[in-house]
């Protein structure tokens, strides 16, 4: 079979090619929660006000969020009893890096999830569902 090149052939691998440059990063992962989810701050945070908490924490099934930096997810590995493994992009203040976090159910509450940074200062957070 003989491939004809035609400049209707040569346009359209053209645009193949340009469309694969373009196109966006492979879809990251999502922690398997509904809603969103935060501490007390983060909650109640109405991105319409202009004030906000330092200690402000968001957690969306995409994305952590805190007051001047925020991590997008890019892979989420569960085991068993609902724990994961969360390996996040952050960025914030000029600077970016990568956080690796081990989220389990919180003991005290279980509706509630509790974050733990692996290695670094060992920064924790917990965060309830938002009503």
């Amino acid at each position: 079979m003989r491939i004809m090149r035609t400049p209707a052939f040569a346009r359209t691998v053209g645009m193949v090619f340009l469309a694969s440059l373009f196109t966006g990063p492979a879809s990251a992962d999502m922690l398997p929660i509904d809603g969103k989810y935060g501490n007390s701050e983060g909650c109640a945070f109405d991105p319409e006000q202009a004030s906000m908490s330092d200690s402000k924490i968001i957690v969306s099934p995409q994305k952590v969020e805190f007051h001047e930096s925020g991590c997008d997810l890019l892979q989420v590995l569960t085991a068993s009893y609902n724990r994961s493994v969360v390996t996040t992009l952050c960025s914030g203040e000029g600077e970016e890096w990568v956080a690796t976090y081990l989220v389990t159910p919180d003991l005290d509450d279980p509706a509630a999830l509790h974050f733990k940074m692996q290695g670094g200062d060992g920064f924790e957070f917990t965060v309830s569902k938002c009503q």
